[in-house]
């Protein structure tokens, strides 16, 4: 009993936390991530991320844990052991497939560059709210929650935000919305069974029942987990996420899509208002053979190859299925998300975009990149 009050360093304990990356239950010496007192030899212990630097808030932690959300997933690489990093501690250059996980990174807007990501509270370098934005989600919908679990409004359905958006719970994206902290709002998910959610074990019926069996543990969303997070994502076949959407989505008739994920924060972009006022999302890629979304990621209309830097989704997945690799423009598995054009955590680039939306210069000759992915004609 004596030694479960040692804390071993995250750089060691966090390797052997998952028995394998598909699997979000754990397994492995409990002292691995817990411990009793908080206390060793008499002193306080430090929390610290893979690389061995204190990050994060000093603890005790919630729960008994040995550190907070940045310290556990904060490291020189993008995965390390099991663990998917989203906060790297040196410039990963870029974003996408061996560069980021499929979120991106908050590497910038860490590094004090709020355009370029979510400024969470909950990071090491994130003292306030955004300067450009304040505290308020620019497009909020106060009314756009609760969503598919019927756990709450966040931030209560306030009018404003008085609040820094947090990781989870009622200022955040993950886990439940009636609870207040991090880690209250997950509790339990990392020893619950998701693998209706992985390929090949895909149960879409059972999805979203809880935080555990919710895409990514994001309330209620439904979708199908890539086993690296996209690190190896490839065009055209089925090594990356399948995102769930559906068309005609924009009263929040459906709560278990990845952008009504974003339009709990940004509802008034999610919104039905007329046509062409907002860039559509939860839509079908046109099927109209004169139109250039016909030709969607370089195609010729029919099996298009999936693109990994502007996806679409899916309405349905097939049980003990896996992610789409082609893609039929007029069909339910070509939907437009949020996500298509924007990453979760963070980017290079402005606005959490995939690409640099400055350099899309209409008749430019770009090739297949960028916004021109799925308006394929625009850049002749």
């Amino acid at each position: 009993m004596k030694r479960l009050g040692v804390l071993m360093a995250v750089v060691m304990g966090v390797m052997l936390l998952f028995s394998g990356v598909a699997v979000a239950k754990v397994s492995g010496p409990c002292v691995n991530c817990h411990t009793m007192h908080w206390s060793q030899h008499g002193t306080t212990p430090t929390s610290s991320y893979h690389g061995g630097t204190t990050i994060g808030s000093n603890g005790p932690y919630e729960t008994l844990l040995v550190n907070d959300c940045a310290g556990c997933h904060s490291g020189d690489s993008a995965i390390i052991g099991a663990i998917p990093i989203v906060l790297r501690t040196s410039d990963p250059g870029a974003t996408g497939p061996g560069k980021s996980l499929a979120g991106g990174d908050f590497y910038w807007v860490n590094a004090g560059n709020p355009t370029k990501g979510h400024d969470v509270i909950d990071l090491p370098g994130i003292s306030g709210e955004d300067s450009n934005i304040g505290l308020t989600p620019p497009g909020w919908d106060p009314g756009a929650t609760p969503g598919a679990l019927g756990d709450g409004q966040i931030h209560d359905g306030a009018s404003s935000w008085t609040s820094q958006l947090t990781c989870a719970g009622k200022y955040g994206c993950h886990g439940r919305h009636d609870e207040t902290t991090n880690a209250a709002a997950i509790a339990g998910a990392h020893h619950g069974d998701d693998t209706c959610l992985k390929p090949g074990s895909v149960k879409q019926a059972a999805q979203g029942a809880d935080i555990t069996t919710s895409y990514r543990w994001l309330g209620g969303i439904e979708g199908i987990e890539d086993d690296d997070w996209e690190w190896t994502a490839t065009d055209g076949t089925t090594d990356h996420n399948q995102y769930k959407g559906v068309n005609g989505n924009s009263s929040y008739s459906d709560k278990t899509t990845i952008s009504y994920l974003c339009a709990q924060c940004h509802g008034d972009f999610h919104s039905d208002i007329g046509s062409w006022t907002r860039h559509p999302t939860d839509i079908v890629l046109p099927s109209d053979t004169s139109k250039e979304y016909y030709k969607y990621n370089g195609g010729t209309g029919s099996d298009n190859p999936y693109s990994v830097v502007a996806p679409v989704g899916s309405d349905t997945f097939t049980d003990n299925g896996y992610p789409e690799d082609k893609i039929t423009p007029g069909t339910t598995d070509s939907i437009v998300l949020c996500i298509s054009c924007h990453r979760a955590h963070g980017t290079e680039y402005d606005d959490l975009l995939r690409w640099d939306y400055s350099s899309m210069v209409a008749g430019g000759g770009a090739g297949n990149e960028g916004c021109f992915i799925c308006h394929t004609t625009k850049d002749d």
